[in-house]
């Protein structure tokens, strides 16, 4: 039999969210477990296209991201590490006049906020930005947004928690989820048996069945992006970019690569998902539209 293990809040999931919470917690002196399915910061947190941004999301969410922009400011000093994470800027760009009073209506709403977004015309995008293509009638500018690497950060959480003093179980999957009244009692099938008063769902396309063993069941679907990374090009993009109405996000890191993203991928299974070829083909599609240096230049990794 087990040893029961003891704490005040396990924290289902070592994604950014979960690892994140375990290290908060873990620095207000709280006994954290965390459980990771497989290794921390190996799904959906480590193998997205990396970007940091607050321009575009709902105006309901500007708040908390204002907030978790504070903290990434600060990122070397609560995790170890710097992530790649810089302040590029994120630009939005707008592929039609539609699009561009749709920037200019984002802009009005969210000011007084903190964005201090900059709209740009045809003209002074391509003052700017001289590698834009002649698609784009103009941007939105959030300077202070940027990018950063997400198979560096997601772990580095977790390591920055396990060193806060939590504990944490990497290949240690959820078998069983109880409740006795007091406190909830999880067990997985590596034999760990843990038993805390606070529980935190954080465990990313799994989290709907976990809630739903409570009565609490959330309308969740797994999405799968397509992402691929070009082989080192000369540097030409200095900053992220997306676009108004979607289709295509890009930025450049520090070697060359470009990483772009665009469409939905298909499942292989519970855990793997591959893109799909009509996905890759619209996303080099856009690209050349909107990144005219991208022409000719070779995927190598999708």
């Amino acid at each position: 039999m087990s040893t029961l293990i003891e704490s005040d809040a396990i924290v289902i999931g070592g994604g950014i969210v979960g690892s994140s919470a375990a290290l908060a917690l873990a620095l207000k002196g709280k006994r954290v477990a965390l459980l990771e399915r497989d290794f921390c910061g190996s799904h959906s947190s480590g193998v997205n296209y990396g970007g940091v941004r607050r321009q575009g999301r709902p105006l309901s969410q500007l708040p908390l991201s204002q907030r978790a922009h504070q903290i990434w400011s600060g990122l070397r000093e609560l995790i170890g590490i710097d992530g790649e994470y810089q302040r590029s800027g994120h630009l939005k760009l707008a592929r039609s006049e539609r699009d561009m009073d749709a920037l200019r209506s984002y802009a009005e709403a969210s000011r007084g906020v903190g964005l201090d977004l900059q709209l740009l015309d045809r003209e002074q995008l391509r003052a700017r930005y001289p590698w834009a293509g002649d698609v784009a009638v103009g941007a939105s500018l959030c300077a202070d947004d940027g990018h950063a690497n997400p198979r560096l950060v997601s772990p580095a959480f977790a390591s920055a928690a396990r060193r806060a003093g939590a504990q944490v179980f990497e290949q240690a999957p959820v078998s069983e989820v109880s409740h006795d009244g007091n406190a909830f009692i999880v067990t997985t099938a590596s034999g760990l048996t843990l038993r805390a008063p606070w529980l935190l769902n954080c465990a990313g396309a799994w989290a709907g069945a976990l809630a739903a063993q409570f009565n609490e069941p959330v309308p969740m679907y797994s999405g799968h992006p397509a992402m691929l990374v070009t082989e080192p090009l000369p540097m030409f993009m200095d900053v992220s970019t997306g676009v108004e109405g979607g289709g295509i996000y890009a930025r450049q890191v520090a070697r060359g690569n470009c990483v772009l993203g665009g469409g939905q991928g298909f499942a292989l299974g519970p855990a793997h998902a591959r893109p799909g070829q009509a996905a890759v083909l619209d996303i080099l599609r856009n690209a050349v539209e909107l990144y005219p240096p991208l022409a000719g230049a070779q995927a190598i990794r999708t």
